[in-house]
């Protein structure tokens, strides 16, 4: 897909321009006359940025131009916002930005829209040279550029905060953002392809798509959409736009083309939505598909190759590069497919394209409103074109104001969503390590005991193991028998060839055959479980071992390994753990100074502010306690906390008490559960401390200030007692900036050690590894066991173990009927060959004749 820069032209600036007559001029005008300021820095800086323009325009498209349009543009917005840069008696004029030898003519004060758009058509031309870079992000902020720029373009000439020129227009302006768009959108649906995504959003991105070009043919067919404002100025741009509207240009193609190609994607993805497709294939292969939908697939697809075979003639029409041959293949594969189920199995009827349900995409990627200095680089100017044309103290003041409001709102903003981080911690709940261990320990013991039978285990595998040998026994009989029986019968063929084969022996002796190889099967599946029982007995020796420990015995084992095994990160935490006893304990502080507080509600005051309030409780905030060990007991009471629980009476109470105390974590909880609610109390005197630094930015306004500011009547003066307020209001910046950065450090240490004291009790499933060593089986390398894992496969060998004694119960009794059976058979055919050979036919006799009662062999 092609970006702006490849139909757009940058607007070069031809004419000289007198910048220091102009500004001067517009000033005294201004002023009547009675200005004496000079801006000669400003205005040098302003034209040689013009001039070094006008040189390096015709270098091409380069990161140097770029900064100086922005450097420039920085100049003249800030001498057009004091209303300096007005000269209407000289026309300047540049060239089309569709064509070039085409002049378009404009006035000095409409400069800022050339510049702004030129800045976009470099910025555009950039995503067009990184376009194959692996930079996603690089890529994707270089899109979003072009966009905000072009949107910044397109809001301001349709709301007529800047006047229109001939070529830069509201309709113009609108066409490149959304060509932007779409190519924004285009890089989500090639990355969706490549990560094979579903089939239903690369439809709803390739829409989205579709959408941005069916607006752009809206507006070079004439017609006003909904974004337009004023249908005056529609009409104006639009006339102004001929050469760009024409129906046989190849812009005007190059957008209906793109228009025509993601209609079709986007019909052919949402018809291939209802199918699955196999995705290791280059080629369509459609696996399987919804059978109701296929009326609605084979009209979608039917559309999608019309609109494809359309782009392909417009493209040989207007010379166009764009390939269309895979995707027109890959409709055509689809199409036959679907089309032959139809033909041959569904027979259903297929629905007009325009009676379906219309497509949709997903939500539309909304440009964001920028404001010109995203655009321009700022440069140092004098303090008198800052504060031209004001005269007054209160302007100093109302910039200040301005100052503290900005900064008292983002960190009232800060502070609003830390309190909201603080309110969400809930340390009510207080894990019982002992309690919960030991149940777990009883219950897994239980489970385990009810699993392992080994009595049963062992009568079932030996009861197989016997019918695997007498089964093998026999079927070795029975294979001979048989083996010898054909024997014989080939050498009975040879000598009396001309004795009719007994077709119904024959077939029995198949009949026979099948059975064998039936059994045959049987004993192989068999020999293959007992195999994989005796392994799984070899494999989990160590393992049966546990299952036949006593109750104390497994309680101390599981103990020991869970202490082997702990996977909880405390390595800092005997640090943390004296840090906070020693600061908390009775008579200890951090800061003298520093108020405890608690949970912050961020509800608003009459007057739209919001309201600060301390919900620990009145008398710890009017008393201001300090971050002591008598503090901390008020704050755990007003908490209903509490860090003391593992040693309590109901604990000691416990059977296995002793065995379960020596588990680490037992101890480990303690201390961490300790640290975090140290930790909380520490958060909460922050959140009240920044609460209080809030207050002083808000209402802190020095006196001194105030009273100077009102009786100065000097310009510089004013500027100075403002920067140097300004310098206080940093300080107090900086140390709000402190305060949200350690709250944030130390929330974040809460939610480390909290998310390591919620890993003390993984043995809930008793899903912890240790590790063996087996040397029979495993050539003496360690290997690791889960006893859960191996409850669990205890349970599905038992529950095979049963099902294979239950399964070969009257296997061996059907192998000697099938044993007996073989033997009256061949009773029988030996039988039949002796009276055969009594009565001595000799091989060249003419014919077998029997009456109808005889058999044939």
């Amino acid at each position: 897909m092609q970006v702006v820069s490849d139909f757009a032209n940058i607007k070069y600036l031809y004419d000289k321009v007198n910048i220091g007559k102009i500004v001067y001029r517009n000033l005294r005008e201004r002023s009547n006359g009675n200005s004496e300021l000079s801006f000669e820095e400003e205005i040098s800086s302003f034209t040689n940025l013009r001039n070094a323009i006008m040189t390096e325009q015709y270098k091409g498209l380069n990161r140097n131009l770029l900064n100086l349009y922005k450097e420039y543009l920085f100049y003249f917005e800030t001498f057009r916002m004091k209303k300096l840069l007005s000269d209407k008696k000289k026309i300047l004029y540049t060239n089309d930005f569709y064509e070039k030898g085409k002049k378009v003519e404009y006035e000095f004060e409409q400069e800022n829209i050339l510049i702004i758009y030129n800045i976009g058509i470099i910025k555009s031309n950039m995503v067009k040279l990184k376009k194959n870079t692996d930079d996603i992000k690089l890529l994707n902020k270089l899109s979003n550029d072009v966009i905000d720029i072009f949107n910044y373009l397109f809001q301001h000439l349709n709301e007529e905060k800047l006047p229109e020129m001939i070529d830069i227009n509201s309709i113009s302006c609108y066409i490149f953002l959304s060509m932007s768009m779409a190519y924004h959108e285009n890089m989500f649906y090639n990355t969706a392809i490549l990560k094979k995504y579903k089939r239903n959003l690369l439809a709803k991105l390739s829409y989205n798509i579709y959408t941005h070009f069916h607006n752009i043919l809206q507006c070079l067919d004439g017609k006003m959409i909904d974004v337009f404002k004023s249908a005056s100025n529609f009409s104006v741009a639009k006339g102004n736009l001929q050469h760009l509207r024409s129906n046989t240009g190849s812009f005007y193609n190059f957008v209906y083309v793109n228009k025509i190609i993601f209609i079709s994607i986007s019909n052919y993805h949402t018809a291939l939505k209802y199918a699955q497709v196999c995705p290791d294939r280059e080629e369509v292969i459609i696996q399987k598909y919804e059978e109701d939908k296929i009326g609605e697939i084979i009209s979608r697809l039917k559309y999608s190759l019309e609109c494809a075979n359309k782009g392909i003639e417009i493209c040989k029409k207007y010379n166009l590069s764009i390939n269309f041959t895979i995707l027109k293949e890959k409709i055509i594969t689809s199409l036959n497919f679907f089309e032959y189920e139809n033909k041959n199995i569904y027979f259903e009827v297929i629905p007009y394209y325009e009676n379906l349900t219309p497509l949709k995409g997903t939500a539309i990627i909304k440009a964001k409103n920028i404001d010109i200095d995203n655009i321009y680089i700022k440069r140092n100017i004098s303090n008198n074109l800052k504060l031209l044309f004001n005269e007054n103290a209160k302007h100093i003041y109302d910039i200040y104001n301005e100052k503290i409001l900005t900064v008292h709102n983002f960190f009232i903003k800060n502070f609003l969503s830390l309190n909201e981080q603080y309110k969400l911690i809930n340390l009510s709940y207080r894990k019982n390590i002992l309690v919960t261990l030991n149940n777990v320990i009883i219950n897994t013991y239980n489970r385990m005991k009810q699993l392992y039978n080994p009595t049963v285990f062992d009568s079932n595998l030996n009861f197989l193991v016997n019918v695997e040998i007498s089964l093998r026994d026999i079927l070795v009989q029975v294979e001979n028998n048989l083996t010898t029986e054909h024997n014989n019968h080939v050498e009975f063929q040879k000598k009396f060839m001309n004795v009719g084969i007994n077709e119904e022996s024959i077939n029995s002796y198949k009949n026979f055959l099948f059975h064998l190889n039936n059994f045959k099967n049987t004993l192989n599946d068999l020999t293959r479980s007992i195999d994989d029982f005796k392994k799984f007995l070899e494999r989990n020796y160590s393992n049966f071992q546990i299952c036949e420990m006593d109750i104390s015995s497994f309680f101390k084992y599981v103990i020991d390994e869970l202490n082997g095994c702990t996977t909880v990160n405390i390595d800092s935490l005997d640090g943390e753990y004296t840090y906070y006893r020693e600061l908390l304990s009775d008579g200890r502080s951090m800061h003298g100074e520093v108020r405890v507080g608690g949970l912050i509600d961020g509800d608003t005051t009459s007057g739209g502010e919001p309201k600060l309030e301390n919900s620990v409780g009145d008398t710890l905030l009017h008393s201001e306690p300090v971050l002591n060990y008598a503090n901390f007991q008020t704050f755990l009471k007003e908490n209903n906390l509490n860090f003391a629980i593992q040693n309590n009476i109901n604990n000691q109470n416990l059977f296995h008490y002793n065995t379960l105390n020596n588990y680490i974590n037992v101890h480990s909880e303690e201390k961490l559960f300790f640290v975090i609610i140290s930790i909380y109390f520490s958060l909460s005197i922050q959140l009240t401390q920044l609460k209080a630094d809030l207050r002083d930015v808000k209402t802190g306004m020095n006196d001194n200030f105030l009273n100077a500011i009102t009786e100065e009547s000097d310009t510089d003066k004013l500027n100075d007692l403002l920067e140097k307020e300004k310098g206080l209001l940093n300080v107090k910046k900086v140390k709000l900036e402190e305060s949200v950065s350690l709250f944030e450090k130390d929330l974040n240490k809460f939610y480390d050690y909290y998310h390591e004291y919620n890993k003390l009790d993984y043995y809930k499933t008793i899903d912890v590894s240790w590790e063996r060593v087996t040397a029979a089986a495993y050539g003496k390398r360690d290997w690791r066991v889960d006893l859960n894992s191996f409850m669990n496969e205890l349970m599905e060998v038992f529950e095979k173990l049963n099902a294979m004694h239950k399964k070969h119960s009257y296997t061996l009794k059907g192998s000697l009927m099938l044993k007996d059976d073989i033997n009256r058979y061949i009773y029988m055919r030996e039988s039949e060959r002796s009276n055969i050979r009594v009565q001595h036919i000799p091989n060249s006799y003419p014919g077998n004749i029997h009456n109808s009662r005889e058999r044939f062999y």
